[in-house]
């Protein structure tokens, strides 16, 4: 009976660990080559720049389904923060919270999530608008600022996480992209 018991858990293991390999294959596949997400959205750098520099709009497509509040109404300053507040079905106790690093009208808007302590800078995004023609394309990157020795210690979940924040940003640019476009666009890459 126990080597029963023994073989299923061993089972159970081997099943756990494939479909964590296959989920994180999957999200890798979504994103570029180089971990950043592409959308092309069909208005102009100002427009969506508006968006993504305003406090009142960020709750419209920033993290769906959480509760997300700026520190500002209307737009952002550098220094600003911009708060998640994930529902309480996944678990997570403490929100996420995004502070206003590089504002560039009509080109970037960068934000850096820091320690509770304000610290150390744990995570960098990136927002790049590049007109073409009457679209724009916004990439997202993002990047930690982990030191290697942490990073390494972090080992498959700290590469998990930083793939959870870069698919987040990918779903936040389709978003954002309905928002404007004023229609429901599926995830495609």
């Amino acid at each position: 009976m126990l080597k029963w018991l023994g073989g299923c858990l061993v089972l159970v293991i081997v099943l756990i660990g494939v479909g964590s390999w296959y989920a994180m294959r999957s999200i890798r596949q979504s994103l570029e080559p180089d971990g950043s997400a592409r959308v092309t959205i069909a208005a102009t750098p100002q427009r969506i720049y508006a968006s993504l520099s305003n406090g009142d709009s960020s709750a419209t497509w920033m993290a769906t389904g959480s509760t997300v509040i700026a520190s500002r109404r209307g737009p952002l300053v550098v220094g600003d923060s911009i708060r998640i507040e994930m529902r309480q079905s996944l678990g997570v106790g403490r929100p996420i919270v995004w502070h206003v690093s590089e504002l560039k009208p009509d080109q970037v808007v960068a934000l850096q999530l820091m320690n509770e302590t304000k610290t150390q800078v744990i995570a960098t995004r990136r927002d790049s608008l590049v007109s073409i023609g009457d679209s724009t394309t916004v990439v997202s990157t993002i990047t930690t600022a982990l030191p290697d020795s942490v990073r390494n210690k972090a080992g498959m979940a700290g590469d998990m996480m930083m793939s959870m924040f870069r698919i987040q940003s990918k779903l936040e640019l389709q978003s954002l992209k309905a928002r404007i476009e004023g229609r429901v666009v599926p995830l495609t890459k």
